[in-house]
């Protein structure tokens, strides 16, 4: 729950997740189930898997069009099949995923502890028919640590 207090409201957006270039998922509101939809990090392996929707343009910093009171509260996303280069923020750095320029990129999920990022297919999530929600086009390493994106949401 968002407080209104910058200093506070961006910790609790950061530790949630809501991180530019983070795979978001629509889901029906936890306390209100009247209100229309909010965005997560999408899980794809809970019980009742969500369906990647898009990627943040954005994490909760102080710009106007930041995510967060001190922004515009609105979170601004990307879709239509957009290309770029993803940060470490975005991209699963943990289960040593093996990326391949050409190759499907997946989402992950609670299972991986990768929620909202891109992986590779070992370490995806597993909801129904495991879709694809990129190909890969540039392969991180520590020179240039960034994972390239032609997006398929």
């Amino acid at each position: 729950m968002l407080t209104g207090d910058p200093g506070t409201d961006q910790q609790t957006l950061t530790a949630a997740g809501y991180l530019g270039g983070k795979i978001v998922a629509l889901k029906v509101p936890a306390v209100n189930t009247s209100l229309e939809a909010v965005i997560v990090p999408a899980d794809t392996d809970t019980a009742a898997a969500l369906v990647p929707f898009g990627v943040l343009l954005n994490g909760p910093g102080e710009f106007a069009g930041a995510i967060g009171p001190s922004g515009s509260k609105k979170a601004p996303i990307v879709r239509a099949l957009f290309q770029g280069n993803v940060n470490s923020e975005s991209y699963d750095t943990v289960n040593s995923p093996t990326f391949v320029i050409g190759k499907y990129i997946y989402c992950g999920g609670t299972t991986h502890s990768n929620i909202g990022l891109y992986t590779d297919t070992t370490n995806k999530g597993t909801l129904s028919g495991n879709p694809a929600v990129g190909i890969c086009t540039h392969v991180p390493s520590a020179a240039e640590p960034w994972l390239g994106v032609a997006s398929l949401l």
